[in-house]
């Protein structure tokens, strides 16, 4: 077995070996730094930091001091490990960046009280008490502030541009009085810090055409005073067109002390090893495999890389100190089809990803009942302003844009407006999108917010609960009551405490439930479909009355139950009409349009019935005031019994007149 692990070593450290140039034929290598390429980066973890120190601190609490020597902008996470910490021990941080930071605080459920001193900087730390203080430029002033402040710390560090720091909070540091930092100090006991290298060089052929090309990575921390030093080693390539191609030759050069045991853990198999030390391969779960023997020199590296045959120095980064390295590489893959890559002249891909992680750390979005609101701090973004510029913030919907109110870019939106999608009912997802000067491309933030939870107290006309949503209650009629609660809470259950119709008619309200039980024979619990919906049914009665319409109020209450949450009660309240259609509605036919038109017709026969009665009047009078004209009276009218009238109208005078 362990010649099979011998005969691996040498396919994966020999391979390579002295095959067809010699270091004669290879071009002058002068290296270069890459300050402008983003496909190798160097990542690496250690605990040694430029300047620290430990002691006994305060009697009544832990004081640790993180200063950041730091040149631009930053993003930094803070991971707090709080197992050791005593519980009623109170813990404070002093940070101070001498460049503006945005610090994230992650740390496990505890009931550790926590307090952050922060300078220069923004926090994010749920649950934790956080004040400014002035800001400073010199590590030691920051020091001498915190031992005035607090009566003496437990730890300081300083640290140059970390992307992480992990902190063990609780451990017994040191029994030093004083903490009086040293050089390059090792701060094993309580904190690990990540770090990407920017001091990567290359030496590529005239043209930059390659196709086969080695990295060295020079580890320059000293040997340990007894034992080994062991480090793990990661290398992740990626194809620029994918995964299916062909990788192109590589080889590895890892530099460092001969007591350094070399642990890899992923790689891709067809790299090849140039180590010094001893090395073993976590994937065959090898034993130690023995090294070669490497120059301790920049120009002797090189040259190992070009006696086996890799004429381009595609990287080559020295490490001060670390316990973990990974080595990311973005190749374009033998094979594959080449992509294109645009590489903007500013730092715009470094500068997205911290807007977005701005904008996401202070999470200025918050769902209520049917709206989505933005309120995005101006205060949040004002460190950027001598880098970019902000036009415009909208939603995904362009025509849903904020407001400046002068503080703040704020937004109100519905839920079913401005393309916001609403997963599962509880679940509402959006994006904010960036307009930036100097930059062309726009920056989108995506984010989801859960809405609150809510009881819906719903009345419908039919037994399938398919049909219109209603507010009436029919008297002597069924009507089907549905309550439903909308939670992001997957286990969480209802069930109907007690629910009463209360009308304007009646003193007291009818109970419908009451204890989670029907309180009459006209109440029945019905098949709901979910744990978070309850239906029933409930026929209203009334004898005698003599309403047709009332106004009424349906009250229900429930409980919901949960085991993360524990229950809770809600209580939903829905205004109803009551319609009894026995009793006619009172005053239905004689509204004010009947009235009217009743009145109407009244003035309008009244007026034809004038009318005709003046026609018969003014035709009917003229005839009536005319003599009548008769004929001579007959023989026997002559003899007259009265002879004066008789003598009168026979004389000549009055014939001739008559005539």
């Amino acid at each position: 077995m362990k010649m099979v692990w011998h005969l691996a070593g040498l396919l994966l450290a020999s391979g390579a070996m002295i095959l067809s140039a010699s270091p004669a034929t290879m071009p002058s290598c002068t290296l270069q730094p890459l300050t402008e390429n983003r496909d190798t980066k160097v990542l690496y973890t250690t605990s040694k930091v430029t300047s620290g120190c430990t002691s006994r601190g305060p009697e009544d609490l832990d004081v640790h001091v993180l200063y950041l020597n730091t040149s631009k902008l930053s993003i930094l996470q803070l991971n707090l490990n709080v197992a050791a910490a005593a519980r009623n021990r109170k813990t404070v941080f002093v940070l101070n960046s001498v460049t503006y930071a945005f610090w994230k605080v992650n740390m496990e459920d505890h009931q550790l009280p926590l307090s952050f001193a922060v300078s220069n900087g923004h926090i994010n730390a749920t649950g934790a008490e956080i004040n400014s203080i002035k800001p400073t430029s010199s590590s030691h002033d920051l020091l001498a502030w915190a031992k005035a402040e607090y009566g003496g710390v437990s730890s300081f560090a300083e640290l140059e541009t970390p992307e992480s720091i992990n902190f063990h909070v609780g451990k017994v540091l040191s029994s030093n009085e004083d903490c009086v930092p040293g050089r390059d100090f090792d701060a094993k006991q309580y904190l690990e810090a990540s770090f990407a290298s920017h001091n990567i060089r290359s030496c590529l052929p005239p043209g930059g055409h390659h196709e086969k090309e080695a990295h060295i990575l020079w580890l320059k921390q000293p040997p340990p005073e007894s034992g080994k030093q062991e480090v793990g080693v990661d290398i992740k390539v990626t194809c620029r067109a994918g995964t299916s191609a062909t990788l192109p030759e590589m080889l590895l050069v890892l530099k460092s002390h001969d007591r350094l045991l070399w642990s890899f853990g992923q790689m891709p198999g067809t790299i090849k090893l140039a180590v010094s030390g001893k090395y073993s391969l976590k994937m065959f779960n090898s034993p130690e495999l023995e090294g070669e023997q490497l120059p301790a020199s920049e120009e002797g590296l090189i040259q190992a890389a070009h006696g086996k045959d890799f004429a381009s120095i595609a990287s080559f980064t020295e490490v001060p100190s670390a316990k973990s390295l990974t080595l990311e590489l973005v190749q374009d893959c033998v094979g594959s089809t080449k992509q294109a890559v645009s590489k903007p002249p500013t730092e715009a891909p470094s500068l997205i990803k911290m807007i977005q992680n701005l904008v996401t750390e202070c999470q200025p979005w918050r769902c209520l009942d049917n709206t989505m609101e933005i309120a995005l701090p101006k205060d949040s973004l004002k460190h950027l302003q001598s880098l970019l510029q902000v036009s415009e913030v909208t939603l995904q919907d362009a025509s849903c844009k904020t407001t400046d109110n002068s503080t703040h870019f704020v937004l109100k939106s519905l839920l079913e407006s401005c393309s916001t999608a609403v997963e599962g009912g509880v679940l509402a997802k959006n994006k904010l999108v960036f307009s930036l000067a100097p930059l062309t491309e726009k920056v989108t933030v995506p984010f989801e917010c859960t809405l609150p939870e809510k009881v819906f107290l719903q009345l419908y006309p039919t037994p399938d609960f398919s049909s219109t949503q209603t507010t009436v209650i029919r008297v002597n009629e069924a009507t089907y009551v549905q309550l439903s609660l909308r939670t992001a809470n997957k286990e969480a259950e209802v069930e109907v405490e007690d629910c009463s119709l209360y009308t304007s008619h009646q003193a007291s309200p009818q109970l419908l439930i009451s204890r989670r039980k029907p309180q009459s024979y006209a109440v029945k619990f019905l098949t709901s479909p979910s744990p978070k919906i309850h239906r029933f049914s409930f026929v209203y009665k009334v004898a005698g009355e003599q309403w047709s319409v009332a106004p009424a109020t349906l009250v229900c209450r429930l409980w919901v139950n949960s085991e993360s949450q524990g229950p809770h009660e809600f209580e939903s309240v829905l205004e109803v009409t009551l319609k009894n259609p026995n009793i006619p509605i009172r005053g239905q036919e004689l509204k004010i349009g009947t009235v009217l038109g009743i009145t109407f017709g009244a003035f309008l026969i009244g007026v034809l019935l004038t009318g005709a009665l003046w026609y018969i009047y003014s035709h009917t009078r003229s005839t009536a005031k005319r003599p009548p004209v008769s004929a001579d009276p007959p023989a026997s009218e002559s003899g007259s019994t009265n002879p004066s009238i008789g003598s009168t109208q026979s004389t000549p005078c009055s014939t001739s007149s008559m005539a």
